[in-house]
């Protein structure tokens, strides 16, 4: 453990901190011990996610336009942050990729995605000015895509591995959309019949 002198302060919002309080008050223990538990358990299943410094060498040139489109559809929409709904955009207007092809083949087209992306989340109210990262599931989304390209012995990620991503994860607005569309489970076995 650090000498007290090396160590650094850490704030915490306030409704963390009355939370943490609940719980020890009602445990009959420190905050501290609690805070303890809670991280040690965090980091146990802490799974590593996708990092665009490190990973994106392994994307393909159609796999990063999917990336650089998801960026400009978060922007249309005024969003602050790229989530699985923007990158599902994106593979449907990257039209060089697997992934666009085979969601137009299941009848999903860019314009019925965004209308339900609007009538999901909306819009924001002013465009976005500072630079918009990755949300933890849109992350854990590319994370995923990396894991089925190695699972079928692709040097890079393609667009049809970001869209499997979606559909692997499962829980994000993108995976809802596709759900509501009734192509959710369709989507692996399609691209599948299009790769041979």
């Amino acid at each position: 453990m650090p000498s007290s002198k090396d160590r650094q302060r850490v704030e915490i919002p306030v409704y963390l901190y009355e939370q943490l309080a609940r719980i020890a008050e009602t445990e009959d223990r420190t905050i501290t011990s609690v805070l303890n538990q809670l991280l040690f358990q965090a980091l146990q299943s802490y799974q590593p996610t996708w990092i665009p410094g490190k990973h994106l060498s392994r994307f393909n040139e159609h796999a990063r336009h999917v990336l650089s489109l998801a960026r400009e559809e978060a922007l249309t929409f005024n969003h602050d942050f790229i989530g699985t709904e923007h990158l599902l955009l994106g593979v449907l207007r990257e039209q060089k990729g697997i992934a666009a092809l085979a969601l137009e083949k299941l009848g999903v087209t860019p314009d019925a995605v965004r209308a339900a992306v609007e009538a999901k989340i909306g819009r924001g109210d002013e465009p976005v000015q500072e630079d918009i990262d990755y949300v933890p599931r849109a992350r854990k989304v590319l994370s995923l895509a990396m894991d089925e390209a190695e699972r079928q012995g692709s040097a890079y990620v393609r667009t049809e591995h970001i869209l499997l991503g979606i559909v692997r994860e499962g829980g994000g607005v993108a995976a809802d959309i596709l759900d509501t569309f009734g192509v959710l489970g369709k989507v692996r076995e399609q691209i599948s019949r299009l790769l041979g």
